[in-house]
């Protein structure tokens, strides 16, 4: 390749590079709110605004002039909202293995803890997941929680938590494993007295996200939320309010982080 060619080439690149940049920054200036929509999950997204979610994620955009709008609905609505008929941007909650056609930040906001559900039983002490062995579990098809090799325990998959819960009811199996607020749920609905049923916490969690819609707002948007999470790490904010919120967990994936970026 010619001297000449060579220049025109690096040339081209240059200008390219510095008119994606300059859109990048366009579009950045002109977003003035981000819209999420969750259901109301006690201490993460309570009804009046408050919460570990909101908390996190107005102090996200909300400094940078971009106005937090939430929305409150059950989560299979939720989700299609932002999925299918991208009424808003994102929902916080989701996990990565979703089937749902949402993008994700590189930051998780949450870890949470899968419950296990049983009749409530005389002098019973939850063991983890040695008090399953020997007994009939059933979760939602698909789950894959405890690799067969580990269970020692005789498997039901469900396809909803609410079938696992009628199992349960009848003495069909003994324990049900599920989302927590899938289970409180069924519980509601089965008109179900929380006095007769107990409820504890599997010990390792998952990691949950904030989940958007899949378009270029949204990547933008994604682009914000990677480098305020890391500004916010760094600051010592984020640590101060999941300090707020007790009820949370700091995914290890944030643990040390401002650490590591101070190193860079």
């Amino acid at each position: 390749m010619s001297l000449f060619r060579i220049i025109n080439t690096l040339t081209l690149f240059s200008l390219l590079s510095v008119a994606c940049h300059g859109d990048v920054q366009f579009k950045r200036e002109h977003i003035k709110s981000i819209s999420v929509v969750a259901p109301v999950w006690k201490d993460y997204t309570n009804q009046d605004g408050s919460g570990l979610y909101w908390d996190i994620i107005r102090n996200v955009y909300e400094p940078l002039g971009i106005k937090v709008k939430i929305s409150q609905a059950p989560w299979k609505r939720a989700m299609k909202m932002v999925s299918k008929y991208r009424t808003y941007s994102a929902i916080v909650g989701e996990t990565l293995d979703s089937k749902e056609s949402v993008i994700f930040p590189t930051y998780p906001i949450n870890v949470k803890h899968m419950a296990v559900l049983t009749k409530k039983q005389v002098d019973f002490e939850w063991l983890g997941v040695n008090s399953l062995k020997g007994k009939n579990v059933a979760w939602n098809k698909g789950l894959n929680l405890i690799h067969n090799s580990d269970q020692g325990f005789k498997l039901n998959e469900v396809r909803s938590v609410s079938k696992g819960v009628r199992l349960l009811v009848q003495n069909e199996v003994d324990f049900v494993i599920g989302d927590p607020n899938d289970i409180n749920e069924a519980l509601e609905k089965q008109q179900l007295s929380s006095d007769d049923y107990a409820t504890y916490q599997m010990q390792n969690g998952r990691d949950v996200y904030l989940a958007f819609s899949v378009d270029d707002l949204s990547r933008e948007l994604i682009d914000i939320y990677n480098e305020r999470i890391e500004d916010l790490s760094v600051s010592g904010e984020l640590e101060k309010i999941y300090k707020k919120w007790p009820s949370g967990e700091i995914p290890k994936m944030l643990i040390g982080l401002a650490d590591d970026l101070e190193e860079y």
